[in-house]
């Protein structure tokens, strides 16, 4: 059983992520940890207002809207919660506040949506990336327009360079949902005979009856995002994969999640984000 933290500053925009990890845990079984990190107890940084006397916020109260936030959306979704536990900080640093949760319960994977509401949507949705680079674990992401459905397919965006390491990983993530891989990958000399027999190798290699292989040729007037938005209409993933990995240049473009969330990257499929090799 895998231990899965997330996170929701419970507003609507925090939602799909809540309700992603609901499905996802039906079907594999695992633990979620909810955690709400209260900032509302701040006043304003810059105010000459002493902190000194200020009542504690009510962290039991809190918890109760946090757990009835939690069980309307498991009423919604019609799925009977499994092994689930509750978690409430107040602090000003909302990532810190992740990230120390993290170590402390173990998890596995965050799971969160690429925008959170009020201060969150600041706190969230422009520090993501820093969790991305300082999570120790994979990073679930849920964009905002996504819907509840049965988990059974995983796109792989390659770049085939580090194949070897990194479809281990997925394969072991997609086994907790007996979830399909297709491995796609872009090439300007798809065509050439010494590209063909490198394919041919690496797919006789790692094809398997859960594992299947596209190779796709790059048009040199499409952008590599572009391709990839294509083929992500057409075969409806449940999830995609990204490996968050510096000097990757083939990959550059689809390294950030939020910078192609918000130049259109299929707003309705989640992905999962393997942290970089230190």
């Amino acid at each position: 059983m895998k231990k899965i933290l997330v996170t929701t500053d419970l507003s609507y925009h925090s939602k799909p992520a809540v309700r992603f990890a609901i499905q996802f845990a039906s079907q594999t079984g695992d633990e979620l940890t909810f955690l709400y990190v209260n900032t509302s107890f701040v006043i304003d940084p810059w105010s000459t207002v002493a902190f000194a006397g200020l009542s504690e916020p009510d962290t039991k109260k809190q918890e109760q809207v946090l757990i009835k936030f939690i069980h309307t959306l498991y009423r919604q979704t019609n799925i009977q919660p499994g092994k689930i536990n509750y978690r409430v900080e107040n602090k000003l640093d909302v990532n810190e506040a992740i990230l120390d949760c993290v170590k402390t319960i173990k998890a596995d994977y965050i799971c969160m949506s690429t925008r959170g509401g009020g201060i969150v949507n600041k706190l969230l949705g422009s520090h993501t990336t820093r969790i991305l680079q300082d999570s120790p674990v994979p990073i679930l992401v849920v964009p905002r327009h996504y819907r509840i459905k049965k988990l059974s397919n995983i796109l792989y965006p390659s770049d085939l360079e580090n194949i070897e390491s990194e479809l281990p990983l997925i394969k072991k993530f997609a086994a907790s949902f007996d979830a399909s891989i297709a491995v796609f990958h872009y090439d300007y000399f798809k065509e050439e005979e010494e590209i063909k027999k490198k394919f041919n190798k690496i797919e006789h290699k790692f094809k398997s009856d859960k594992v299947s292989f596209y190779f796709k040729k790059l048009n040199p007037e499409v952008s590599l995002l572009r391709h990839l938005q294509i083929d992500i209409m057409k075969t409806k993933p449940s999830i995609i994969t990204m490996f968050n990995k510096e000097n990757r240049s083939w990959f550059e473009q689809l390294l950030d999640p939020l910078k192609t969330s918000e130049k259109g990257f299929n707003t309705r499929t989640p992905m999962i984000v393997f942290r970089k090799n230190k």
